[in-house]
């Protein structure tokens, strides 16, 4: 009998489920949906659903213009607000509906860029036959994963900074937000790191799941997340991912040239607002998507209504 040889599916076979979850931020999803819009071919995923959770009257008008403009796109309305029940159950349920699928999990402060999906989807066939790194990330600069993978660029591109980006969890680490945006939206910071030529991958013993690719082979272990209040911290999705990583001596693979921006933790929300306002956020991602649209069609400017949205801070 001869040799099985690994058979691995064609690029334009992998048609990934975005999921992404909105609650309160109207202004973060606004640029998100810019963002998604401006960057991403939509006939490249299967199936886009929008977790509605209790949204305003106004919040969730943008989210139904979004699945408006595109067949794949469902908003699935859940409440009353909080992760727990409503949110989990709406994961829990995608999550099982679509566990021979491909999925993207997202929050509504990410702001993708260019070519970001097309990274992910090459990176995700290149480590199917790997049982040691089953699930993928974008580069997110404000995560605990971004910092431990720029950490020595940052040190090398600002020594004399060194105070600004080390120190407290990023999650409750104000200084660290205020400093990365600034670098990103004054000094290029992005182009800098992608122009020294970063290595393709780097490998992290977690996961931050403000972005993230995963599959069959993380779903069928954490699922299903628990629905009910717990006694103590709540099981997370990313705590779930991360007790499973740490037990099996597993990794996750981050994408050196694939960046997605996440606004801000929500302990900083706060201070980052009154400091990086979200309205000059998005005059640096307009500068971004200046380039060319990367497949699928650009969409026109958005209209007097969402832009008052926008200023008025959700």
């Amino acid at each position: 009998m001869g040799k099985l040889t690994y058979l691995r599916p064609r690029r334009s076979d992998v048609k990934p489920v975005l999921v992404l979850l909105t609650s309160h931020r109207l202004d973060c999803f606004l640029v998100c949906m810019r963002c998604l819009e401006r960057f991403t071919d939509f006939t490249r995923l299967g199936r886009v659903y929008v977790v509605a959770n209790a949204l305003s009257p106004d919040h969730l008008a943008l989210a139904r213009r979004f699945a408006a403009r595109h067949g794949t796109v469902m908003v699935l309305e859940r409440g009353p607000r909080g992760l727990l029940p409503a949110v989990r159950m709406a994961q829990n349920e995608i999550f099982a509906r679509h566990i021979d699928d491909v999925i993207i999990k997202m929050d509504e402060d990410v702001f993708v860029t260019p070519h970001w999906l097309d990274h992910l989807i090459e990176g995700y066939l290149e480590h199917l036959g790997r049982t040691d790194a089953p699930l993928l990330m974008p580069l997110v600069p404000i995560s605990s994963t971004g910092r431990q993978v720029l950490h020595h660029f940052l040190r090398v591109a600002y020594p004399s900074e060194r105070h600004m980006f080390s120190g407290p969890p990023v999650a409750e680490n104000w200084v660290y937000h205020r400093w990365m945006w600034e670098k990103l939206m004054y000094e290029n910071l992005a182009e800098v790191y992608l122009h020294d030529n970063p290595p393709k991958y780097e490998y992290v013993p977690h996961v931050n799941t403000q972005c993230l690719m995963l599959d069959r082979r993380v779903l069928e272990r954490v699922l299903p997340l628990p629905e009910a209040p717990e006694v103590g911290p709540s099981v997370t999705d990313e705590k779930a991912i991360n007790t499973w990583l740490r037990r099996g001596g597993l990794r996750a693979a981050v994408l050196g040239r694939s960046l997605a921006h996440h606004y801000s933790h929500a302990g900083c929300e706060d201070y980052l607002r009154s400091h990086v306002p979200l309205d000059r956020v998005w005059r640096y991602l307009q500068e971004v998507a200046a380039t060319p649209a990367i497949g699928g069609r650009c969409r026109a400017p958005s209209g007097p209504r969402e832009l008052t949205l926008l200023r008025a801070g959700g």
